[in-house]
């Protein structure tokens, strides 16, 4: 007796694509159909009247003819959506790719990747020295970084620091950091390293930058980690929380010395200034309260999750992690 005849629906295509590291389903189906010249609706139900009995990854794998392992690894809506939070310890956000990653990896330097991106932490790619974080609306707006060593090694230390006090403190620590020194520019605190660099970014004669340009944001990324570094310390967040004076202006001695300002502030922002440094200091000490209240379960649950998105921060050429 012959074997139960299984309708084959899904078969390997002519021109395999590789997935790239934590792309998202949409752009690999895109850069699938691209390659082998066909509708991306067609590669998601090639029949209309027969219906597959494969799962969404065994598809994927026999149409891109990648090992199912593969896709699994590279593809994070298998990875329990976790990456798909707008919110939590492990905020994500889909960007673009790195454009030299992708060309070296695809062989194709005009082809963009989407992938998810932790929504707070990438914002260098360090082996390339590209801007590739906030604001970047197309692969043609990561710009170069070769010139600017200060905002690679700030990558690298706020790298150290997610590593050292975890995404529960450091996305925190991060979405506060930035938002204040985005209204501490406008109170007046200068830094002439920072006015510097954002010269040298938008060299003359188109020296204007709009608010929300990458090249700004870039400009002050090395302050925002400092003053991240200075906060994620439990013994300089107690010093700027505590009630005693003393201690309070010890912690503010320690703020001004490692980002002096170079210019008066303004009467009324002396008194936001003060209120906004314990402000922030209480805001980021309740985050890493509510981290150890988060019981003991879903803390593995999250360090077990949190080691393997650790894995995919970009290496340098060494293939050591960017530290």
């Amino acid at each position: 007796m012959s074997a139960r005849f299984e309708p084959v629906v899904f078969r390997p295509l002519p021109r395999p694509v590789k997935p790239f590291p934590q792309e998202t389903e949409a752009s690999f189906l895109d850069r699938l159909a691209a390659a082998n010249a066909m509708p991306v609706r067609c590669l998601q139900q090639p029949s209309l009247w027969l219906p597959s009995r494969l799962d969404p990854t065994d598809q994927l794998s026999v149409l891109s003819g990648q090992p199912r392992t593969s896709i699994q690894h590279a593809i994070l809506r298998w990875e329990k959506q976790a990456w798909n939070l707008p919110q939590g310890p492990l905020a994500a956000t889909i960007r673009w790719a790195c454009r030299r990653c992708v060309a070296r990896r695809t062989g194709n330097p005009d082809q963009g990747v989407m992938v998810w991106m932790s929504k707070h932490h990438d914002q260098v790619c360090v082996p390339d020295r590209l801007w590739i974080g906030r604001a970047v609306e197309s692969p043609a707006l990561q710009f170069d970084l070769a010139d600017f060593p200060e905002i690679v090694a700030a990558q690298q230390r706020h790298y150290r620091l997610l590593r050292r006090h975890g995404p529960h403190v450091l996305n925190r620590c991060y979405a506060k950091c930035s938002l204040f020194w985005h209204v501490l520019m406008q109170h007046g605190y200068r830094i002439s390293e920072r006015s510097q660099r954002l010269v040298r970014l938008q060299p003359r004669p188109a020296r204007s930058v709009r608010p929300w340009d990458p090249k700004r944001y870039a400009a002050v990324y090395p302050e925002i980690v400092t003053t991240m570094a200075l906060y994620a310390s439990p013994y300089w967040r107690r010093l700027a929380m505590s009630t005693d004076e003393e201690d309070f202006r010890a912690f503010h001695a320690e703020f001004t010395r490692r980002l002096p300002n170079e210019s008066p502030l303004r009467t009324t922002a002396k008194p936001w200034f003060i209120q906004q440094l314990r402000t922030i200091a209480h805001a980021i000490q309740d985050a890493a309260e509510q981290n150890v209240l988060a019981g003991d379960d879903a803390a593995k649950q999250l360090q077990a999750f949190w080691l393997r998105w650790m894995s995919h921060i970009p290496t340098s050429r060494t293939g050591r992690l960017a530290s």
